[in-house]
């Protein structure tokens, strides 16, 4: 290999050894910011905060809570799916919100705004 081979072989080289190394460390920081594993315990714990939440939006006569779905994760709940009127958004939010252990909601819920409301069908 002569100097001139050398020389055009080094800036890829070192570009090859610098996107190796911003890959690894990109890999590192993704890894480190899951964090640990639940443990038995805590998914039974959010089970049970989810249950209590989808069972509370269920009791409510005034609100059709079938299409909601409940998650919860260390007290924090997300509601999703959809609901027929704007105050069944706002009743799910709170009913959820005055479950206990639950922190914090989070509210993904959509307006089913071609929903038939008090409908033999939809209530």
């Amino acid at each position: 290999m002569n100097l001139r081979e050398v020389s055009i072989l080094s800036p890829v080289m070192s570009r090859i050894t610098s996107c190796v190394l911003a890959v690894a460390v990109l890999s590192a920081a993704v890894g480190c910011s899951m964090g640990p594993r639940k443990t038995d315990a805590e998914r039974q714990v959010d089970k049970e905060t989810a249950d209590r939440v989808q069972a509370a939006l269920s009791a409510d006569q005034e609100l059709y809570a079938r299409h909601i779905n409940v998650h919860a994760n260390s007290g924090v709940v997300r509601l999703s799916g959809y609901v027929w009127t704007q105050p069944d958004l706002l009743e799910a939010q709170r009913i959820a919100e005055s479950v206990q252990g639950v922190t914090r909601v989070v509210d993904d819920l959509e307006l089913e705004r071609g929903g038939i409301d008090n409908s033999p069908v939809s209530r």
